[in-house]
């Protein structure tokens, strides 16, 4: 890891010098080579949590009713948190741990790819952004992963008590403000696959899709998703990470702000999952799918869809029945 940063100092120090172009190639390929070895220094740390009062909990939150509205309580079975809350916890725990955040952070992919840097958060007690965000990311994904045992323990007791069919899931995202009506068969498929425990499925299916039914939204409370390019006159459809650079304030207005800030961070943010990348450039391993983030993901999709239909749950019931 030492080695691997002075090679990567050592060619942004040549960059931009006249005659260089060959001796910054040769250091980056022997960076690769380095690089490639990071992985060896690696080391696996664990810790475990005892959840007999999360499982039982959720059982008794889940209950015996219908499936029906089960479904319902398995899409509020946890709230997205305040991103001012997430600010002023992370502000804390930086107070009461300064050795912790006084030094950059190096943020390293499977292959030992440097992705990300954070920035220290310095003496002052005014941290960078990115030593903020480093510390929030690193809160998340321990909210997350017991976000996701909570999920996974819910999903189960649903999925002991009820035989879920397609024609079940169906009526609900048909009527979901969230779902493209064209695409309401592809989201059934991708739930079922979920509840079904594939996770592998359900999130290659699903992940791509929260793009669309973002813009689907946007459209539906009139803003412009698009863009025009003056030369070609050709328009395109905003990608996520524009929506989010661009459109901000209209998410937060439609959506809140905590739910955003949590796309946001499950999706697209690094320090974080980056899943929306990682899935659609095939990044992700086997056994991504079946991570916390993952799972947290999949299941916030399914919220987004059922939110709306919170306050028109007994008119739904009987379409569904």
């Amino acid at each position: 890891m030492l080695a691997s940063h002075m090679m990567s100092d050592a060619i942004a120090q040549l960059h931009g010098i006249p005659a260089k172009r060959d001796r910054r190639t040769q250091l980056r390929h022997r960076l690769v080579d380095i690089q490639a070895r990071i992985p060896e220094e690696m080391s696996a740390f664990s810790h475990r949590w005892d959840i007999k009062e999360i499982e039982a909990k959720v059982k008794d939150g889940i209950g015996e009713g219908s499936l029906f509205d089960q479904l319902f309580i398995f899409a509020a079975i946890t709230t997205s948190p305040d991103p001012a809350t997430l600010i002023t916890e992370a502000e804390e725990s930086m107070r009461q741990h300064p050795l912790s955040s006084l030094l950059a952070a190096v943020h390293y992919d499977k292959e030992g790819k440097v992705v990300h840097r954070s920035e220290p958060a310095g003496f002052r007690g005014d941290p960078a952004d990115s030593a903020m965000q480093r510390e929030i990311a690193q809160s998340e994904s321990i909210r997350r992963s017991l976000a996701g045992a909570s999920i996974e323990i819910a999903r189960l007791a649903i999925m002991a008590q009820h035989f879920l069919s397609e024609d079940m899931l169906a009526p609900i995202f048909v009527s979901s403000p969230f779902v493209p009506r064209e695409l309401a068969g592809t989201f059934t498929r991708g739930f079922m696959r979920f509840f079904q425990g594939d996770f592998t499925s359900a999130t290659y299916i699903l992940t791509p899709l929260l793009e669309n039914s973002l813009r689907h939204v946007l459209k539906s409370h009139g803003h412009d998703v698009s863009i025009f390019d003056d030369a070609t006159q050709t328009q395109q459809d905003l990608t996520i990470s524009k929506i989010f650079e661009q459109m901000r304030d209209e998410l937060d207005a439609i959506f809140t702000r905590p739910i955003t800030s949590d796309i946001e961070s499950v999706f697209l943010n690094r320090p974080g999952p980056h899943l929306r990348h990682d899935i659609a450039h095939g990044l992700a391993h086997d056994a991504t799918p079946y991570g916390a983030d993952a799972v947290y993901g999949c299941w916030l999709i399914f919220r987004l869809c059922l939110l709306p239909l919170f306050p028109h749950r007994e008119q739904l019931r009987e379409l569904v029945h």
